[in-house]
């Protein structure tokens, strides 16, 4: 699936979804090379307004994407180790599939993933991966602090 087929899909399904935040965040996130190279005050800039959007336009639950969330934190737990810079690209590629299963069987959680599909796109090396998992990780404290619930 290429990644126009992913935006076009997390669209306008979502329940009353705002698409201009989605797309925001996909336009930052298209015109980076690789995701190391978002800077930390536009991680959090964006986080912020995803989490935010997740939580009170969409009413994500954060128990819609457990699965999605556990994966990642397997990689980060297993990248701690010495591991060549194709680990953290694969293991990457491998969520995208989890995150296809969570938005078909929940539509608030395409709007995630048409966010998330670029950013793993943009994942390459274990600094790519450490942005990406920020950014999960930040996206995910903002939708709490925003009223996002279990």
């Amino acid at each position: 699936m290429s990644n126009g087929r992913y935006q076009e899909r997390g669209g306008s399904r979502g329940g009353g979804e705002d698409p201009s935040v989605t797309d925001q965040v996909v336009k930052e996130i298209g015109s980076l090379k690789t995701l190391s190279m978002l800077e930390t005050d536009k991680l959090v800039d964006l986080a912020e307004k995803m989490g935010d959007f997740l939580a009170n336009q969409i009413r994500l639950k954060t128990s819609q994407i457990r699965k999605f969330l556990d994966a990642v934190n397997e990689i980060k737990s297993k990248g701690t180790q010495d591991r060549e810079a194709s680990f953290f690209r694969s293991q990457c590629m491998l969520l995208k599939p989890k995150l296809a299963y969570a938005a078909g069987r929940q539509d608030e959680v395409r709007p995630l993933m048409a966010v998330l599909v670029p950013c793993i796109d943009r994942v390459h090396n274990k600094d790519d991966f450490n942005r990406f998992y920020r950014f999960v990780e930040a996206i995910i404290a903002y939708h709490r602090y925003h009223g996002g619930r279990d």
